[in-house]
């Protein structure tokens, strides 16, 4: 069984690398992005359970990871408090397996979505206050 640790080498990619680490079987695989509700995730849960991956939600363990002042001085990014907020505001808390497989896109997300290449230019990779997506090989 494999654990995911600062002590492993970890994998901290977005949906393409992802796809390409599980289908090589590396594990853990760990997807560190901005992901605050279910239907964001669900692309990386069903590729990993499509492969037999057992899939573990974490959170950041830090005393400021809904703080929104906190967050706008600890980014990198040059993402607004105002936008941070937005963010936490939609932010689910509690995270399962089934929770995002019954997960729906909202509609106005799937009309409104950026090109990949601009979203990752717009959002960066990570704020400190995200659920981590990992994903261990149990073979």
């Amino acid at each position: 069984m494999a654990l995911c640790s600062a002590l492993m080498t970890i994998f901290t990619i977005k949906m393409g690398t992802a796809k390409q680490a599980i289908n090589q079987g590396r594990s853990p695989v760990i997807i560190d992005n901005t992901n605050t509700q279910a239907w964001e995730m669900k692309p990386y849960v069903e590729m990993a359970i499509g492969k037999g991956y057992r899939v573990e939600f974490h959170e950041p363990d830090t005393w400021w990871k809904f703080d929104p002042e906190e967050l706008e001085k600890r980014n990198k990014h040059g993402v607004s408090r105002k936008k941070i907020a937005q963010m936490l505001d939609h932010y689910e808390y509690q995270m399962s397996i089934s929770i995002v497989m019954n997960s729906v896109e909202p509609v106005h997300k799937s009309t409104q979505r950026l090109h990949p290449s601009e979203e990752r230019q717009r959002w960066g990779s990570s704020l400190g206050s995200h659920n981590q997506v990992c994903v261990t090989n149990n073979h």
